[in-house]
């Protein structure tokens, strides 16, 4: 059953939950306990929420299954790997962090899993905003490393690189490491999504006009039914209303 809270009429509930910002998705069983707490909606499309619902239904069937076999076998990476990815899916940051720490200090420094472990470590430091220094610290590491070696899990790494300048307000760095990835990667998928972000920084270094005109290219280039060209489009209104 999903219940829509109007946390304007109804203050007890998201107080009850936790919750401080909106959007807030909360599964909870029977009993009302929490499940699942997800700040800010990771679905964009019906399609994509209902695989989110399905991937949640499966990771809370999957974990307690994973926990006891890994406490009957605690050495076993793969097996370790699995759970943290389970953790990761129940936005439980913190267990998948710890988890995935013991995975990396076990690891020899040349096993071809490190730096998928550093990545997934990285992904739940900032996510569950444990610890956002070293998260970044780790994608600057990762994205140098992937790039080198001509890796496309660069595009994922840079990501955390890209905020980690933004928060300082870095908008002309996190606009070189993301354009910098483009470059190297112009067929991923995530090539757009890139795009739309270093047009937004650009506009955020105080180059509006510039904005504008690296947002059109992304419009123009299409798809028009790409999430992140609409999103483009969106950006574009905005700008132009800028100043008016």
């Amino acid at each position: 059953m999903a219940i829509l809270i109007d946390v304007d009429k109804d203050e007890a509930t998201p107080k009850k939950y936790g919750v401080s910002a909106m959007p807030t998705l909360v599964i909870a069983d029977a009993k009302e306990k929490a499940l699942i707490t997800q700040v800010g909606a990771p679905f964009s499309t019906a399609e994509e929420a209902l695989k989110w619902f399905d991937d949640i239904g499966t990771a809370l069937k999957d974990v307690e299954k994973l926990e006891a076999e890994l406490a009957k076998d605690s050495k076993n990476v793969d097996l370790s790997l699995k759970l943290a990815d389970t953790y990761a899916k129940l936005s439980r940051h913190a267990d998948a962090a710890k988890l995935l720490d013991a995975v990396l200090a076990g690891l020899a420094k040349d096993d071809k899993r490190v730096n998928d472990v550093k990545l997934k470590l990285a992904d739940a430091l900032l996510k569950g905003e444990l610890d956002n220094e070293r998260g970044i610290e780790l994608c600057k590491e990762l994205t140098k490393t992937f790039l080198e070696s001509k890796d496309e899990r660069a595009m994922e790494s840079v990501h955390g690189v890209m905020m980690g300048h933004w928060q300082k307000g870095e908008y002309k760095e996190a606009r070189e490491a993301l354009l910098g990835c483009v470059a190297a990667f112009p067929k991923h998928a995530r090539v757009i999504e890139y795009r739309v972000f270093a047009a937004y920084l650009l506009f955020q270094a105080g180059d509006k006009a510039g904005a504008i005109k690296e947002t059109k290219a992304v419009i123009e280039a299409g798809p028009a039914d790409h999430e992140w060209v609409k999103q483009a489009k969106q950006l574009l209104e905005e700008l132009e209303k800028e100043g008016k």
